[in-house]
């Protein structure tokens, strides 16, 4: 696609589809959603488009492209029921056109107590992170709706903890900075854009998913797939997929206070922290896995192709 507006490639992608005979097209996000629905509905090909995040402040051109496809029969999935709840506030009841489908991860094998700790002292040493205090770890772009700063805040009231973001974006040098301000500059770790999120979970004491938005976030399913306990806000499908204080814990979006508390919860009690991580691989396991994932698409596909 050109930069900007570019109506003239949905005529081009419609072309292509036409050319190499495409017998389904399955899309995501809104770029991809609107303009590749466009061009399916043209080819006359069934089409789905999945929504990853809410449309909630965004352009007035996402409400009217979701609108309009959704009254020319486009079939839209969802990763979580929040997001069809407010689609269907925002966009003018598209309920009926939206069906859910959560995401999925891989879901390795359950680990002993044993393992999992000679695991954790390998991956902190193998991303060189300090073996001493407990590691908080967040995985997810350095973006203001990421809310790291209330994390960095909420850290500094837990005594010795330390930091681990593993993320690249615009807020890098604000976060340095907030370090600096709260004095635990050396108990934050910001690792960059990482293809290691496996080993850095190992390395957790406790997952933070300090958002302000969210959909269905993988790296809360990782983390439970990887039987690190997960403290995380209620925001968007969070609640889907963690039951507060049996899976994991919620707190209030934006709020250091509450999420300190949580921290310290867990750190001053190490049995709690292994039951919600033996709880949250369970449940993982059971409704969040790659397997029940593709199997729901597969099934919807069958259902639009016939």
């Amino acid at each position: 696609m050109r930069h900007g507006p570019d109506p003239f490639w949905v005529l081009r992608f419609w072309q292509r589809l036409r050319r190499e005979r495409i017998d389904f097209l399955h899309t995501h996000e809104f770029e991809m959603n609107t303009y590749g629905g466009a061009a399916a509905i043209l080819a006359r090909i069934p089409s789905l488009a999945t929504l990853h995040g809410s449309v909630a402040g965004t352009e007035a051109k996402h409400f009217l492209g979701y609108r309009a496809l959704g009254r020319l029969g486009q079939q839209m999935v969802a990763v979580s029921h929040d997001l069809v709840n407010t689609l269907s506030d925002q966009l003018g009841g598209l309920r009926q056109s939206v069906r859910v489908i959560h995401n999925g991860t891989e879901i390795p094998a359950p680990t002993s107590d044993r393992e999992r700790e000679q695991h954790r002292s390998r991956s902190r040493a193998e991303i060189e992170i300090p073996p001493d205090g407990a590691l908080l770890v967040a995985i997810g772009n350095l973006y203001p709706v990421k809310d790291h700063a209330t994390l960095l805040r909420a850290a500094a009231e837990v005594p010795g903890a330390r930091v681990a973001i593993a993320g690249r974006g615009e807020e890098e040098d604000p976060l340095r900075n907030l370090a600096a301000e709260l004095g635990i500059a050396e108990r934050v770790h910001l690792l960059g854009l990482r293809d290691d999120v496996p080993r850095i979970l190992q390395a957790a004491d406790i997952f933070v998913q300090p958002s302000l938005s969210e959909g269905l976030p993988l790296a809360v399913l990782e983390a439970m797939a990887a039987q690190t306990p997960v403290v995380a806000t209620r925001v968007g499908g969070v609640a889907e997929a963690i039951i507060d204080g049996e899976t994991g814990i919620l707190v209030p979006p934006g709020s250091s206070e509450s999420l300190a508390a949580a921290l310290i919860l867990l750190i001053e009690d190490q049995d709690r922290r292994r039951a919600l991580a033996k709880a949250g691989w369970k449940r993982a396991h059971d409704e969040f896995s790659i397997a029940t994932m593709t199997a729901r698409y597969l099934e919807l596909y069958r259902e639009m192709s016939t």
